[in-house]
């Protein structure tokens, strides 16, 4: 009776203990949290439409796993409102990021200063450019109509083959078909680079000096013949006289187009993007790719090149109005 008393207590202890491991290794349930950052931050929280006291970042305890909730995020007045996004929330913890695009007004404002800086550069490679295109055009459209075979040819075929070939090819023919000449007349075997900045200053230079020749000729050429035969019954030479009485008179006459030429100069410059030249349109191009906002960017972009060109425009026009009032 005894043995059978105890044999009922031991397996009376034995599923106890059975069923209390079995409580024991049951695993905890985790906590079901959704957490909602934005960039942003500090945006207000629509939660199925539904507005929230809360704003980002925030997290949400205690939802039901396979809950569906549909997030809007807004963060007036700089901000946009979110794409709609919708959440199936799992079971633990859950994460979601949601970015708030700017307004177009704050977007233009963000990166008006990293385009004015590209700006000045495109200013800078303008200015060099037009003024090494002066130097080179002064001579050469004197080379034009000096009685000297050799250099009207050389000067014709420099003003005729730039005139009559994009400015694009010559950009490409500088930076990428002369480093294989240089490597070779080096006797490197390999192609020697050439910086971006040099290669559109180069090209630039060149194609601006050919029409400024093109400018000096017909400034020239516009003074009345009388005067190189006056000067020359006065004893100069036919150099003195070009100095001295034709070149004078001419460059006053210039004066306007090579404004002109200028503000052209200044809109071409957007070219040299295609070598990687940090300038106005390749910085845009680069704003572009990270921001996916193409609209506002070349909008401002050509904001900023009308604000640039346009007090070179009325000084053209005022020079145009002085020059005339003075003959």
């Amino acid at each position: 009776m005894k043995l059978k008393v105890t044999l009922i207590f031991v397996v009376a202890f034995l599923l106890c203990l059975a069923v209390s491991g079995t409580v024991l290794c049951e695993p905890v349930s985790e906590i079901t949290t959704l957490t909602i950052t934005s960039d942003p931050e500090g945006a207000d929280i629509y939660l199925n439409g539904q507005k929230l006291d809360q704003q980002t970042p925030l997290t949400l305890e205690n939802l039901q796993p396979g809950q569906e909730i549909e997030l809007v995020l807004r963060k007036p007045p700089l901000y946009k409102k979110s794409i709609p996004k919708k959440v199936t929330v799992k079971p633990g913890k859950n994460n979601v990021f949601i970015p708030i695009p700017e307004t177009w007004y704050y977007y233009m404002w963000l990166y008006l200063p990293t385009l004015l800086k590209a700006a000045g550069m495109t200013l800078f490679l303008t200015i060099i450019a037009v003024f090494n295109g002066i130097i080179i055009g002064t001579f050469t459209g004197i080379f034009r109509v000096v009685h000297n075979k050799l250099l009207n040819t050389i000067a014709g075929i420099y003003v005729d083959f730039t005139r009559g070939t994009p400015l694009l090819v010559q950009i490409f023919m500088i930076h990428f078909g002369t480093p294989p000449i240089i490597g070779h007349l080096l006797g490197t075997g390999n192609p020697v680079p050439i910086n971006p900045f040099v290669s559109a200053l180069l090209a630039l230079s060149i194609n601006s000096g050919a029409y400024v020749a093109e400018i000096i000729r017909a400034g020239i050429q516009s003074i009345d013949v009388g005067q190189m035969e006056a000067a020359r019954s006065l004893g100069m030479t036919y150099r003195q006289a070009m100095r001295f009485i034709i070149l004078p008179q001419a460059l006053k006459r210039v004066i306007p187009p090579l404004g002109n030429e200028f503000i052209a100069m200044l809109k071409d410059s957007s070219l040299v993007s295609v070598i990687g030249m940090e300038e106005l349109v390749r910085r845009a191009q680069v704003i572009i790719t990270r921001t996916y906002r193409p609209t506002e960017t070349w909008i401002e972009v050509g904001l900023i090149f009308l604000i640039m060109t346009l007090p070179f425009t009325r000084l053209v026009a005022y020079l145009e109005r002085r020059l005339k009032t003075s003959d």
